[in-house]
């Protein structure tokens, strides 16, 4: 975290961005716009921020970081693995909510080389706890036993590629729900939750 996490700007700059980056990605979003959301001057802003991009960075970041530790909680919790999978969709719906597909778009097409790293990152680290649970899941009896690992993982990630499929998300009203229904479809299929219980 940045020297000045801890200060009151700082952390309105952080919610202003994320508000008008969630609404409208990145490049259309510029510093005065972002000093104007938070109420502070430029002055203020360059203070913390060297550019815009480091901006960018540092807000990422946090959402990572946050979002990984949110996940090794939930993770962590004394219920079954289908009521953490559970619990991961409402993460997921969280995550998501009012993010525009500019956005999206926008970080993982990213050509800022700092960003990318970041995002590779994250999805190493990611994937690595994310497998490590699966295994663990597939050895209690909750993932089929017949399903090889790395087919999951490999479909996971054609399945995240459809994010960028404008015919994929042309079917959708917005982009969380797109967001969702993969996310629903990875782990139930087309069945609902619901009658797996029967």
């Amino acid at each position: 975290m940045s020297e000045f996490g801890h200060r009151k700007s700082y952390q309105t700059l952080m919610a202003a961005s994320k508000t008008l980056f969630w609404k409208y990605g990145m490049r259309k979003v510029s510093v005065e716009e972002i000093c104007k959301e938070a109420g502070i001057s430029k002055m203020t802003f360059y203070r913390m921020f060297k550019n815009k991009n480091e901006l960018i960075y540092e807000l990422l970041s946090a959402i990572y970081t946050k979002g990984f530790e949110d996940y090794k909680n939930l993770m962590a919790e004394e219920i079954s693995f289908p009521e953490k999978v559970k619990k991961i969709l409402l993460l997921k719906h969280e995550g998501t909510q009012d993010v525009s597909r500019e956005f999206i778009t926008e970080v993982y097409k990213s050509d800022d080389a700092s960003l990318q790293k970041l995002l590779a990152d994250y999805q190493e680290k990611t994937t690595k706890e994310l497998r490590k649970d699966f295994i663990e899941a597939q050895k209690q009896g909750w993932i089929h036993k017949d399903l090889k690992m790395d087919s999951i993982f490999y479909l996971l990630n054609l399945i995240q590629e459809k994010l960028f499929d404008p015919v994929y998300i042309a079917l959708h009203s917005n982009i969380q729900e797109a967001i969702m229904e993969m996310t629903n479809f990875f782990f139930y299929g087309i069945m609902s939750p619901e009658n797996q219980k029967k």
